[in-house]
């Protein structure tokens, strides 16, 4: 039965779903930022959506000696976009509507156990909206990556795994168990809470196990197991097929910090404490929230020891995987999303502590004004960095009083730029195949040193610089021709002069703004 503040929650959901400037968002093409992963993302889609792929077997557009046959994570989120995009047609709002709506759905769930637990409205709203004030948040759920649905699907497993810690029905137990199985299956990194988890129910069986319960038998453990045997089955899965196809278009290993040099860690760490933390959380909310952190093991006889030890097995968990995904961590700040798993834990064993102990203190008005105050703080900060990702000449952004002028100026600089060289590339398909240029012909796209970027927007299976980054257009050209490509697709007709490239653009067959069509002879 929904109370009131149920649809409080989604009143102020939708409200700051418009802060965040997502209802012009959702149906606008990808941002430039990281459109590289986005656009790979959305190259499985196109090519399930076009060529009726087995579920199994997905592909994308780059195809160099192969049919671009290769996958990740668990395609389920591309291949039910797919089916959805046979029905209404392609449209990519779609796309960001499904992984909004696991999000949303995520923090609905961190809202109704925060309710729950505490009984108290203004926390409860307070807490999932803390959460999504993270600017990647903010970013990626309106977005084509798995990383922010595999964090709602987390949070969603871990409401109905206290609901049946609490109610002792195993119907949410097992509900728990299958929601951290989807979400492990398509984010490997959003299994912190589900292991941290793991962990404290072991525990609570063969070490501190008073009373018997359904939950404390030994058998609760099985479905734990079920969930990682199935995960590791698919990775294995997932090697095999790129081995047998096409491999090294994702990030299958590790990237540790221990493999790098001490001056290679050191700038990396500066780049990390620089660009990535603040994207994280925003470093108003961060540093008093390990402040709190620290507090909580200050304070451990007062705290709840479940959460205790939950808050200090998430943190480990964090730690790992900057330790074990360090090099990637420094620059693609989406490797981060699941490690919002954190974010909520310290507010939540404090709050609870303050319910038990200090029952005045959590319902003083006045701190909840201060907490208010920071909220809206926060959650503007998020919305002025998630804008500026898409449009650097929204109003708001021309005039916020948190990101730095020249920072907003570098970046409408480097949007001009983009634009002017991809921007065509979005609508220029149909006058491709009037040229009788087929889908399946393979392009030589250029300048394009991603796997998908150029051909998911013109949906043309090809090549790009990728296959060669490093070489000159002579020795590139040759490798083209080698691997079977057709066409020349230029998006910088100011390479028309390199001395590599020039002798491969005597046939123009075709110009659409500002790209040269040519056929290679």
């Amino acid at each position: 039965m929904l109370k009131k503040s149920d649809f409080l929650f989604l009143i102020l959901l939708l409200l700051v779903s418009l802060l965040y400037g997502y209802n012009k968002i959702l149906f606008v093409n990808p941002s430039y930022h990281h459109l590289w992963r986005q656009s790979d993302c959305l190259s499985i889609t196109m090519n399930y959506y076009q060529e009726n792929l087995n579920f199994f077997k997905p592909a994308i557009h780059w195809v160099p000696a192969s049919d671009g046959k290769t996958i990740s994570e668990f395609p389920v989120i591309y291949y039910s976009v797919a089916q959805l995009w046979k029905f209404f047609g392609h449209k990519e709002f779609i796309f960001r509507l499904i992984n909004m709506l696991f999000v949303f759905g995520g923090l609905y769930c961190l809202f109704r156990f925060t309710r729950e637990l505490l009984s108290d409205t203004f926390w409860a709203l307070f807490l999932p909206f803390f959460l999504f004030s993270s600017p990647i948040l903010a970013f990626y759920t309106n977005n084509f990556l798995a990383d922010a649905p595999g964090l709602g699907l987390s949070l969603m497993g871990g409401y109905f795994y206290w609901k049946a810690f609490h109610t002792e029905k195993k119907k949410w137990f097992y509900l728990a168990m299958g929601i951290f199985l989807f979400a492990g299956l398509i984010k490997i990194s959003s299994l912190l809470l589900f292991l941290s988890l793991f962990i404290l129910h072991f525990c609570l069986i063969f070490i501190n196990s008073k009373e018997k319960t359904w939950f404390t038998s030994l058998f609760r453990l099985f479905p734990y197991l079920v969930v990682m045997g199935l995960i590791f089955g698919w990775y294995q899965y997932v090697a095999s097929y790129n081995k047998q196809n096409l491999s090294g278009v994702f990030l299958q290993g590790l990237l540790p910090i221990w493999t790098l040099k001490t001056a290679v860690m050191k700038s990396l760490w500066s780049g990390y404490c620089k660009n990535i933390i603040p994207a994280y959380f925003s470093l108003g909310g961060f540093f008093p929230l390990l402040l709190i952190f620290l507090g909580l093991f200050i304070m451990y006889k007062q705290v709840n020891k479940f959460f205790l030890i939950l808050n200090l097995l998430v943190f480990l968990g964090c730690i790992s995987l900057l330790i074990l995904f360090f090099q990637a961590l420094t620059t693609h700040d989406y490797y981060s999303i699941n490690s919002l798993i954190f974010i909520p834990l310290p507010l939540i064993a404090l709050l609870d502590m303050l319910r038990n102990k200090y029952p005045g203190i959590m319902r003083n008005n006045v701190l909840k004004i201060l907490a208010f105050i920071g909220l809206i703080l926060l959650l503007y900060t998020g919305a002025i960095t998630n804008r500026m990702k898409y449009n650097t000449r929204d109003a708001w952004v021309k005039k916020n009083f948190i990101i730095d002028k020249k920072e907003t100026s570098e970046m409408e600089k480097f949007n001009d730029w983009y634009d002017a060289r991809f921007l065509a590339l979005h609508s220029i398909t149909p006058y491709m195949r009037s040229l009788g240029i087929q889908r399946t012909d393979k392009v030589f796209s250029t300048p394009d040193y991603s796997f998908n970027i150029t051909l998911y927007m013109m949906d043309q299976k090809g090549v790009t610089d990728f296959l060669c980054p490093d070489s000159p257009y002579g020795e590139k050209m040759l490798k083209m021709k080698a691997v079977g490509c057709k066409y020349i697709i230029l998006n910088d007709i100011g390479l028309c002069k390199d001395p590599g490239l020039a002798p491969f653009l005597n046939h123009l067959i075709g110009t659409f703004q500002n790209v040269n069509i040519y056929k290679i002879e």
